[in-house]
Protein backbone atom coordinates (compact mmCIF):
# COMPACT_ATOMS: atom_id res chain seq x y z
CA UNK A 1 0.00 0.00 0.00
CA UNK A 2 1.03 3.65 0.23
CA UNK A 3 3.69 5.30 2.37
CA UNK A 4 3.59 5.04 6.12
CA UNK A 5 3.89 7.43 9.04
CA UNK A 6 4.87 6.66 12.59
CA UNK A 7 2.37 7.24 15.36
CA UNK A 8 4.41 9.97 17.06
CA UNK A 9 1.36 11.53 18.67
CA UNK A 10 0.05 12.45 22.10
CA UNK A 11 0.31 9.91 24.91
CA UNK A 12 -2.83 7.94 24.04
CA UNK A 13 -3.28 9.06 20.45
CA UNK A 14 -7.02 9.18 21.03
CA UNK A 15 -7.53 12.89 20.22
CA UNK A 16 -5.95 12.43 16.78
CA UNK A 17 -7.98 9.30 16.12
CA UNK A 18 -11.19 11.01 17.24
CA UNK A 19 -10.47 13.85 14.83
CA UNK A 20 -9.85 11.40 11.98
CA UNK A 21 -13.09 9.62 12.80
CA UNK A 22 -14.96 12.94 12.81
CA UNK A 23 -13.63 13.68 9.33
CA UNK A 24 -14.70 10.24 8.08
CA UNK A 25 -18.17 10.81 9.50
CA UNK A 26 -18.45 14.17 7.72
CA UNK A 27 -17.42 12.62 4.41
CA UNK A 28 -19.72 9.64 4.91
CA UNK A 29 -22.85 11.20 6.38
CA UNK A 30 -22.68 14.80 5.15
CA UNK A 31 -21.10 14.00 1.78
CA UNK A 32 -18.43 16.61 2.54
CA UNK A 33 -15.26 16.54 0.49
CA UNK A 34 -12.23 15.40 2.44
CA UNK A 35 -10.09 18.39 1.45
CA UNK A 36 -12.59 20.45 3.45
CA UNK A 37 -13.67 17.92 6.11
CA UNK A 38 -10.19 16.82 7.20
CA UNK A 39 -8.71 20.29 7.83
CA UNK A 40 -11.87 21.25 9.73
CA UNK A 41 -11.77 18.12 11.90
CA UNK A 42 -8.10 18.39 12.83
CA UNK A 43 -8.01 22.15 13.38
CA UNK A 44 -8.64 21.92 17.14
CA UNK A 45 -5.76 19.52 17.78
CA UNK A 46 -2.99 21.50 19.49
CA UNK A 47 0.03 19.55 18.25
CA UNK A 48 1.40 19.49 14.72
CA UNK A 49 2.19 15.77 15.00
CA UNK A 50 -1.34 14.98 16.14
CA UNK A 51 -2.75 16.98 13.21
CA UNK A 52 -0.46 15.23 10.73
CA UNK A 53 -1.31 11.80 12.11
CA UNK A 54 -5.06 12.48 12.12
CA UNK A 55 -4.95 13.75 8.54
CA UNK A 56 -2.94 10.72 7.47
CA UNK A 57 -5.42 8.28 9.04
CA UNK A 58 -8.43 10.04 7.55
CA UNK A 59 -7.08 10.33 4.01
CA UNK A 60 -5.65 6.80 3.94
CA UNK A 61 -8.90 5.34 5.29
CA UNK A 62 -10.76 7.01 2.44
CA UNK A 63 -8.13 6.14 -0.16
CA UNK A 64 -7.97 2.43 0.70
CA UNK A 65 -11.65 1.95 1.60
CA UNK A 66 -12.27 -0.90 -0.83
CA UNK A 67 -9.12 -2.79 0.14
CA UNK A 68 -9.78 -2.27 3.85
CA UNK A 69 -13.32 -3.57 3.45
CA UNK A 70 -12.09 -6.63 1.54
CA UNK A 71 -9.56 -7.36 4.30
CA UNK A 72 -12.11 -6.85 7.08
CA UNK A 73 -14.58 -9.14 5.30
CA UNK A 74 -12.05 -11.96 5.65
CA UNK A 75 -12.24 -11.83 9.46
CA UNK A 76 -15.65 -10.33 10.20
CA UNK A 77 -18.31 -12.68 11.61
CA UNK A 78 -21.07 -11.00 9.59
CA UNK A 79 -21.28 -9.12 6.30
CA UNK A 80 -19.63 -5.74 6.61
CA UNK A 81 -22.72 -4.15 5.07
CA UNK A 82 -24.68 -5.30 8.14
CA UNK A 83 -22.33 -3.48 10.52
CA UNK A 84 -23.72 -0.09 11.55
CA UNK A 85 -21.93 2.80 9.79
CA UNK A 86 -20.35 4.23 12.96
CA UNK A 87 -18.65 0.93 13.79
CA UNK A 88 -17.73 0.34 10.16
CA UNK A 89 -15.80 3.62 10.21
CA UNK A 90 -14.02 2.55 13.41
CA UNK A 91 -13.08 -0.77 11.81
CA UNK A 92 -11.66 0.98 8.75
CA UNK A 93 -9.72 3.37 10.95
CA UNK A 94 -8.27 0.43 12.87
CA UNK A 95 -7.58 -1.54 9.71
CA UNK A 96 -5.68 1.30 8.06
CA UNK A 97 -3.38 1.42 11.07
CA UNK A 98 -2.74 -2.32 10.81
CA UNK A 99 -2.28 -2.46 7.02
CA UNK A 100 -0.94 0.97 6.01
CA UNK A 101 0.54 2.85 8.96
CA UNK A 102 3.44 1.92 11.22
CA UNK A 103 1.20 1.69 14.28
CA UNK A 104 1.80 -1.18 16.71
CA UNK A 105 -1.03 -3.74 16.61
CA UNK A 106 -1.77 -3.31 20.29
CA UNK A 107 -2.20 0.47 20.02
CA UNK A 108 -4.31 0.22 16.87
CA UNK A 109 -6.67 -2.33 18.43
CA UNK A 110 -6.92 -0.79 21.90
CA UNK A 111 -7.70 2.71 20.66
CA UNK A 112 -10.23 1.36 18.17
CA UNK A 113 -12.02 -0.50 20.97
CA UNK A 114 -12.25 2.74 22.94
CA UNK A 115 -13.58 4.61 19.91
CA UNK A 116 -16.14 1.87 19.26
CA UNK A 117 -17.48 2.16 22.79
CA UNK A 118 -17.80 5.91 22.35
CA UNK A 119 -19.80 5.54 19.12
CA UNK A 120 -22.76 3.57 20.49
CA UNK A 121 -25.16 3.95 23.46
CA UNK A 122 -23.70 2.88 26.80
CA UNK A 123 -25.92 -0.20 26.97
CA UNK A 124 -24.22 -1.57 23.85
CA UNK A 125 -20.72 -0.20 24.36
CA UNK A 126 -19.22 -3.37 25.82
CA UNK A 127 -20.53 -5.49 22.97
CA UNK A 128 -19.35 -2.99 20.36
CA UNK A 129 -15.90 -2.92 21.89
CA UNK A 130 -15.69 -6.69 21.98
CA UNK A 131 -16.79 -6.95 18.36
CA UNK A 132 -14.18 -4.45 17.14
CA UNK A 133 -11.51 -6.09 19.30
CA UNK A 134 -12.20 -9.51 17.79
CA UNK A 135 -12.29 -8.32 14.18
CA UNK A 136 -9.11 -6.24 14.40
CA UNK A 137 -7.16 -8.89 16.28
CA UNK A 138 -8.14 -11.36 13.58
CA UNK A 139 -7.00 -8.93 10.90
CA UNK A 140 -3.70 -8.32 12.68
CA UNK A 141 -2.97 -12.04 12.49
CA UNK A 142 -3.63 -12.09 8.73
CA UNK A 143 -2.15 -8.71 7.80
CA UNK A 144 1.02 -10.11 6.23
CA UNK A 145 -0.76 -12.80 4.22
CA UNK A 146 -3.83 -11.35 2.54
CA UNK A 147 -5.10 -13.66 -0.23
CA UNK A 148 -5.24 -11.18 -3.10
CA UNK A 149 -5.07 -12.66 -6.63
CA UNK A 150 -1.92 -12.20 -8.68
CA UNK A 151 -1.80 -9.96 -11.73
CA UNK A 152 -1.87 -13.06 -13.94
CA UNK A 153 -4.82 -14.67 -12.15
CA UNK A 154 -7.10 -11.63 -12.16
CA UNK A 155 -5.56 -8.34 -13.31
CA UNK A 156 -8.65 -6.25 -12.50
CA UNK A 157 -9.06 -7.55 -8.95
CA UNK A 158 -5.32 -7.53 -8.33
CA UNK A 159 -4.94 -3.90 -9.36
CA UNK A 160 -8.14 -2.86 -7.58
CA UNK A 161 -6.96 -4.30 -4.26
CA UNK A 162 -3.30 -3.32 -4.50
CA UNK A 163 -3.93 0.26 -5.61
CA UNK A 164 -7.13 0.97 -3.68
CA UNK A 165 -9.47 1.68 -6.62
CA UNK A 166 -12.89 0.32 -7.66
CA UNK A 167 -12.78 -2.48 -10.19
CA UNK A 168 -14.76 -0.47 -12.76
CA UNK A 169 -12.09 2.25 -12.85
CA UNK A 170 -9.34 -0.34 -13.22
CA UNK A 171 -11.28 -2.07 -15.99
CA UNK A 172 -11.81 1.22 -17.86
CA UNK A 173 -8.09 2.01 -17.82
CA UNK A 174 -7.09 -1.55 -18.74
CA UNK A 175 -9.20 -1.17 -21.86
CA UNK A 176 -6.75 1.52 -23.00
CA UNK A 177 -3.38 0.76 -21.36
CA UNK A 178 -1.29 -2.19 -20.28
CA UNK A 179 -1.35 -3.39 -16.69
CA UNK A 180 1.93 -1.76 -15.67
CA UNK A 181 0.88 1.66 -16.98
CA UNK A 182 -2.45 1.32 -15.18
CA UNK A 183 -0.60 0.43 -11.99
CA UNK A 184 1.62 3.49 -12.43
CA UNK A 185 -1.37 5.81 -12.88
CA UNK A 186 -3.31 4.43 -9.94
CA UNK A 187 -0.39 4.29 -7.53
CA UNK A 188 0.41 7.92 -8.37
CA UNK A 189 -3.25 8.68 -7.68
CA UNK A 190 -2.62 7.33 -4.16
CA UNK A 191 0.13 9.83 -3.37
CA UNK A 192 -1.19 12.94 -1.65
CA UNK A 193 0.07 16.04 -3.49
CA UNK A 194 1.97 18.75 -1.74
CA UNK A 195 0.71 22.30 -1.75
CA UNK A 196 0.87 24.15 -5.07
CA UNK A 197 0.31 27.90 -5.14
CA UNK A 198 -0.58 30.19 -8.01
CA UNK A 199 1.30 33.41 -7.35
CA UNK A 200 -0.64 36.54 -8.28
CA UNK A 201 2.39 38.84 -8.15
CA UNK A 202 6.12 38.26 -8.42
CA UNK A 203 6.99 34.59 -8.04
CA UNK A 204 10.60 35.21 -7.04
CA UNK A 205 9.53 37.40 -4.13
CA UNK A 206 7.11 34.76 -2.86
CA UNK A 207 9.74 32.04 -3.19
CA UNK A 208 12.25 34.11 -1.21
CA UNK A 209 9.69 34.82 1.50
CA UNK A 210 8.71 31.18 1.90
CA UNK A 211 12.33 30.03 2.00
CA UNK A 212 13.24 32.74 4.50
CA UNK A 213 10.54 31.29 6.75
CA UNK A 214 12.31 27.93 6.61
CA UNK A 215 9.84 26.34 4.21
CA UNK A 216 10.67 24.12 1.26
CA UNK A 217 9.50 25.96 -1.86
CA UNK A 218 10.40 25.48 -5.50
CA UNK A 219 9.13 26.97 -8.77
CA UNK A 220 6.60 24.82 -10.59
CA UNK A 221 6.46 24.01 -14.29
CA UNK A 222 3.91 26.78 -14.92
CA UNK A 223 5.10 30.39 -14.76
CA UNK A 224 2.92 31.32 -11.78
CA UNK A 225 3.35 28.07 -9.85
CA UNK A 226 5.20 27.49 -6.58
CA UNK A 227 5.33 24.06 -4.98
CA UNK A 228 5.56 23.94 -1.20
CA UNK A 229 5.10 20.35 0.01
CA UNK A 230 4.02 19.75 3.59
CA UNK A 231 2.80 23.32 4.12
CA UNK A 232 -0.66 24.33 5.40
CA UNK A 233 -1.87 27.21 3.18
CA UNK A 234 -3.90 28.63 6.07
CA UNK A 235 -0.64 29.43 7.86
CA UNK A 236 0.91 31.39 4.97
CA UNK A 237 0.84 35.17 4.92
CA UNK A 238 1.17 35.17 1.11
CA UNK A 239 -2.16 33.35 0.95
CA UNK A 240 -3.81 35.46 3.66
CA UNK A 241 -2.97 38.70 1.86
CA UNK A 242 -3.96 37.43 -1.60
CA UNK A 243 -0.49 37.26 -3.17
CA UNK A 244 -0.93 33.54 -3.80
CA UNK A 245 -3.84 31.10 -3.96
CA UNK A 246 -3.80 27.30 -3.62
CA UNK A 247 -4.33 25.80 -7.07
CA UNK A 248 -3.10 22.68 -8.84
CA UNK A 249 -0.84 23.18 -11.85
CA UNK A 250 -3.33 21.30 -14.03
CA UNK A 251 -5.86 24.09 -13.51
CA UNK A 252 -3.22 26.68 -14.38
CA UNK A 253 -2.45 24.79 -17.58
CA UNK A 254 -6.13 24.93 -18.54
CA UNK A 255 -6.08 28.71 -18.30
CA UNK A 256 -2.89 29.00 -20.36
CA UNK A 257 -4.40 26.68 -22.98
CA UNK A 258 -7.17 29.24 -23.55
CA UNK A 259 -4.62 31.68 -24.98
CA UNK A 260 -6.09 34.50 -22.87
CA UNK A 261 -4.28 37.79 -23.34
CA UNK A 262 -4.54 41.30 -21.97
CA UNK A 263 -7.77 43.00 -23.02
CA UNK A 264 -9.56 39.75 -23.92
CA UNK A 265 -13.30 39.31 -23.63
CA UNK A 266 -13.66 36.11 -21.61
CA UNK A 267 -16.61 33.81 -20.93
CA UNK A 268 -16.07 31.21 -18.21
CA UNK A 269 -18.88 28.63 -18.17
CA UNK A 270 -19.52 26.41 -15.11
CA UNK A 271 -17.17 28.76 -13.27
CA UNK A 272 -17.48 27.78 -9.61
CA UNK A 273 -15.61 27.91 -7.33
CA UNK A 274 -13.58 30.47 -9.27
CA UNK A 275 -9.93 29.45 -9.32
CA UNK A 276 -9.71 29.44 -13.10
CA UNK A 277 -11.99 32.50 -13.36
CA UNK A 278 -9.67 34.65 -11.28
CA UNK A 279 -6.63 33.36 -13.15
CA UNK A 280 -8.29 34.32 -16.44
CA UNK A 281 -9.18 37.74 -15.04
CA UNK A 282 -5.63 38.37 -13.86
CA UNK A 283 -4.26 37.61 -17.35
CA UNK A 284 -7.00 39.57 -19.15
CA UNK A 285 -6.05 42.58 -17.03
CA UNK A 286 -7.90 45.77 -16.27
CA UNK A 287 -8.84 46.27 -19.93
CA UNK A 288 -10.29 42.78 -20.24
CA UNK A 289 -13.87 41.76 -19.55
CA UNK A 290 -14.58 38.50 -17.75
CA UNK A 291 -18.06 37.02 -17.42
CA UNK A 292 -18.57 33.92 -15.29
CA UNK A 293 -21.65 31.72 -15.50
CA UNK A 294 -22.45 29.33 -12.64
CA UNK A 295 -25.59 27.25 -12.22
CA UNK A 296 -25.55 27.04 -8.42
CA UNK A 297 -25.99 30.25 -6.46
CA UNK A 298 -23.70 29.24 -3.59
CA UNK A 299 -20.89 28.43 -6.02
CA UNK A 300 -21.50 31.72 -7.85
CA UNK A 301 -20.93 33.45 -4.52
CA UNK A 302 -17.62 31.63 -4.20
CA UNK A 303 -16.58 32.99 -7.60
CA UNK A 304 -17.62 36.49 -6.60
CA UNK A 305 -15.79 36.23 -3.28
CA UNK A 306 -12.60 34.92 -4.90
CA UNK A 307 -12.58 37.80 -7.40
CA UNK A 308 -13.17 40.39 -4.69
CA UNK A 309 -10.42 38.93 -2.50
CA UNK A 310 -7.94 39.32 -5.36
CA UNK A 311 -9.18 42.75 -6.40
CA UNK A 312 -10.41 41.54 -9.79
CA UNK A 313 -13.43 42.72 -11.76
CA UNK A 314 -15.59 39.73 -12.78
CA UNK A 315 -19.22 39.74 -13.83
CA UNK A 316 -20.82 36.72 -12.15
CA UNK A 317 -24.19 35.48 -13.42
CA UNK A 318 -26.28 32.61 -12.08
CA UNK A 319 -27.64 30.46 -14.86
CA UNK A 320 -27.52 27.30 -16.95
CA UNK A 321 -24.53 27.25 -19.29
CA UNK A 322 -26.57 25.43 -21.95
CA UNK A 323 -28.81 28.53 -22.13
CA UNK A 324 -26.64 31.22 -20.60
CA UNK A 325 -28.30 34.47 -19.44
CA UNK A 326 -26.49 36.47 -22.10
CA UNK A 327 -27.54 38.42 -25.21
CA UNK A 328 -28.19 35.96 -28.03
CA UNK A 329 -25.46 37.46 -30.21
CA UNK A 330 -22.79 37.85 -27.50
CA UNK A 331 -19.46 36.26 -28.47
CA UNK A 332 -16.08 36.18 -26.75
CA UNK A 333 -12.39 35.96 -27.53
CA UNK A 334 -11.95 33.25 -24.90
CA UNK A 335 -14.62 30.69 -24.01
CA UNK A 336 -13.75 28.20 -21.29
CA UNK A 337 -16.00 25.26 -20.49
CA UNK A 338 -14.72 23.59 -17.33
CA UNK A 339 -17.49 21.03 -17.43
CA UNK A 340 -19.05 18.98 -14.62
CA UNK A 341 -17.42 15.54 -14.66
CA UNK A 342 -16.73 12.45 -12.59
CA UNK A 343 -13.77 14.25 -11.04
CA UNK A 344 -11.59 11.15 -10.96
CA UNK A 345 -8.57 13.29 -11.72
CA UNK A 346 -8.84 14.93 -8.29
CA UNK A 347 -8.32 11.63 -6.46
CA UNK A 348 -4.96 12.63 -5.00
CA UNK A 349 -6.64 15.41 -3.02
CA UNK A 350 -10.14 13.91 -2.64
CA UNK A 351 -9.68 10.12 -2.60
CA UNK A 352 -13.32 9.45 -1.74
CA UNK A 353 -14.34 10.52 -5.26
CA UNK A 354 -13.33 7.07 -6.55
CA UNK A 355 -15.90 5.43 -4.23
CA UNK A 356 -18.66 7.98 -4.78
CA UNK A 357 -18.74 7.64 -8.53
CA UNK A 358 -20.44 4.79 -10.38
CA UNK A 359 -20.01 3.59 -13.99
CA UNK A 360 -23.41 4.97 -14.96
CA UNK A 361 -22.29 8.47 -13.91
CA UNK A 362 -19.83 8.53 -16.81
CA UNK A 363 -22.42 8.27 -19.57
CA UNK A 364 -24.81 10.69 -17.86
CA UNK A 365 -22.11 13.32 -17.45
CA UNK A 366 -20.76 12.79 -20.96
CA UNK A 367 -24.21 13.53 -22.36
CA UNK A 368 -24.31 16.77 -20.37
CA UNK A 369 -20.78 17.67 -21.45
CA UNK A 370 -21.73 17.31 -25.12
CA UNK A 371 -24.70 19.66 -24.66
CA UNK A 372 -22.58 22.20 -22.83
CA UNK A 373 -19.82 22.05 -25.42
CA UNK A 374 -22.27 22.62 -28.27
CA UNK A 375 -23.69 25.68 -26.50
CA UNK A 376 -20.20 26.99 -25.74
CA UNK A 377 -19.08 26.69 -29.37
CA UNK A 378 -21.74 29.21 -30.44
CA UNK A 379 -20.17 31.85 -28.18
CA UNK A 380 -16.72 32.00 -29.83
CA UNK A 381 -15.96 35.26 -31.63
CA UNK A 382 -13.92 35.44 -34.86
CA UNK A 383 -10.29 34.93 -33.89
CA UNK A 384 -11.38 33.41 -30.58
CA UNK A 385 -10.76 30.06 -28.90
CA UNK A 386 -12.95 27.50 -27.19
CA UNK A 387 -11.34 25.38 -24.47
CA UNK A 388 -12.94 22.28 -22.97
CA UNK A 389 -11.60 20.92 -19.69
CA UNK A 390 -12.61 18.11 -17.35
CA UNK A 391 -10.70 16.84 -14.34
CA UNK A 392 -11.04 13.19 -15.19
CA UNK A 393 -9.60 10.54 -17.48
CA UNK A 394 -12.48 8.32 -18.64
CA UNK A 395 -12.50 7.94 -22.41
CA UNK A 396 -16.21 8.83 -22.62
CA UNK A 397 -15.70 12.22 -20.94
CA UNK A 398 -12.48 13.14 -22.68
CA UNK A 399 -11.70 12.06 -26.24
CA UNK A 400 -15.27 10.98 -27.01
CA UNK A 401 -16.65 14.40 -26.04
CA UNK A 402 -13.82 16.10 -27.92
CA UNK A 403 -14.77 14.06 -30.99
CA UNK A 404 -18.25 15.52 -30.68
CA UNK A 405 -16.62 18.92 -30.36
CA UNK A 406 -14.79 18.35 -33.63
CA UNK A 407 -18.08 17.65 -35.42
CA UNK A 408 -19.74 20.72 -33.89
CA UNK A 409 -16.68 22.82 -34.69
CA UNK A 410 -16.74 21.79 -38.34
CA UNK A 411 -20.39 22.78 -38.60
CA UNK A 412 -19.77 26.18 -36.98
CA UNK A 413 -16.52 27.03 -38.74
CA UNK A 414 -14.10 26.33 -35.89
CA UNK A 415 -10.87 24.44 -36.36
CA UNK A 416 -9.67 21.68 -34.00
CA UNK A 417 -6.66 22.69 -31.97
CA UNK A 418 -4.87 20.58 -29.37
CA UNK A 419 -5.80 17.79 -26.98
CA UNK A 420 -3.92 16.78 -23.89
CA UNK A 421 -4.54 14.41 -20.99
CA UNK A 422 -2.56 15.14 -17.84
CA UNK A 423 -1.78 12.18 -15.56
CA UNK A 424 -0.68 12.00 -11.93
CA UNK A 425 2.23 9.68 -12.73
CA UNK A 426 3.79 11.50 -15.70
CA UNK A 427 2.74 15.10 -15.01
CA UNK A 428 2.48 15.13 -11.19
CA UNK A 429 -0.77 17.06 -11.43
CA UNK A 430 -4.47 16.41 -11.26
CA UNK A 431 -5.71 14.18 -14.07
CA UNK A 432 -7.01 16.99 -16.29
CA UNK A 433 -8.08 16.70 -19.95
CA UNK A 434 -7.83 19.81 -22.15
CA UNK A 435 -9.03 20.31 -25.73
CA UNK A 436 -9.21 23.48 -27.83
CA UNK A 437 -10.84 24.76 -31.02
CA UNK A 438 -10.16 28.06 -32.81
CA UNK A 439 -12.48 30.21 -34.89
CA UNK A 440 -10.52 31.89 -37.71
CA UNK A 441 -10.69 35.66 -37.85
CA UNK A 442 -13.14 37.08 -40.38
CA UNK A 443 -10.29 38.10 -42.67
CA UNK A 444 -8.81 34.61 -42.64
CA UNK A 445 -12.16 32.96 -43.13
CA UNK A 446 -12.86 35.09 -46.20
CA UNK A 447 -9.38 34.73 -47.72
CA UNK A 448 -9.07 32.69 -50.91
CA UNK A 449 -8.64 29.05 -50.06
CA UNK A 450 -9.25 29.86 -46.35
Amino acid sequence: MSGTVRAEVSETGLPARRAALAALRAVDEDQAWSNVAVPAAISTLPGARDRAFAAHLAYESLRWEGTLDAALTLVCSRPLSDVEPALRRVLRLGAVQLLVSEVPDRAAVATSVTLAREQVPRARSKGAGGFVNGVLRGLARRASDLPWPSIDEDPVEHLALTTGHPAWIVRELLGRFGAERVRSILLADDVAPGLTLRVTGDRGTVLEELRAAGLSAEPGAVAEAVRAPGVDPRELSVVADGRAVPQDEASMRVVHATGVAAGARVLDLCAGPGGKTTHLASLAGAEGQVTAIELHRHRAELVRGAAEAQGLAVEVLVGDATDAPLPADATYDVVLLDAPCTGLGTGRRRPEVRWRRRPEDVDELAALQRRLLTAAAHRVAPGGRLTYAVCTWTAAETDAVADTGDRVAERLGLLPGSRRQLWPDTDDTDGMFIATWDRPSTALAEAPGG
